[in-house]
């Protein structure tokens, strides 16, 4: 009986192929935990919250923080202590204000709001 494997069977020993397959399983779980972890590290940005708190008046002025998609709803006790200046250098798109109601306009709001309600607790 004629053996019909083919070529590369021929010209390499069984061990040099089972460590191409090997290597190439390695090399692909490697890949597979580097994009990984670079996606957690890329979703999770580190919010310096005492810089935020600071831009909306200091710990006293909030009275509660909650966030929706890329909306940050602020309730403040005096409106007039924001620093528009420094929520814009923050990535802040537009400031809405509505009486005591302030809502922020970002990217990645609900990371920046948790981040200022750990810090107020």
């Amino acid at each position: 009986m004629k053996n019909y494997l083919p070529l590369l069977t021929n010209t390499l020993p069984t061990y040099a192929i089972a460590l191409i397959v090997a290597g190439a399983i390695i090399l692909l779980a490697a890949i597979i935990l580097i994009i990984v972890f670079a996606l957690k590290k890329k979703g999770k940005s580190k919010v310096n919250s005492d810089v935020w708190i600071e831009a909306l008046g200091g710990k006293d002025n909030i009275v509660s923080v909650t966030a929706v998609g890329s909306r940050i709803n602020l309730t403040l006790k005096d409106k007039q202590l924001i620093n528009r200046e420094k929520l814009t250098e923050y990535g802040v798109k537009s400031v809405l204000v509505m009486s005591n109601k302030v809502t922020l306009v970002k990217e990645k709001a609900v990371d920046t709001a948790q981040a200022i309600n750990e810090a107020l607790q």
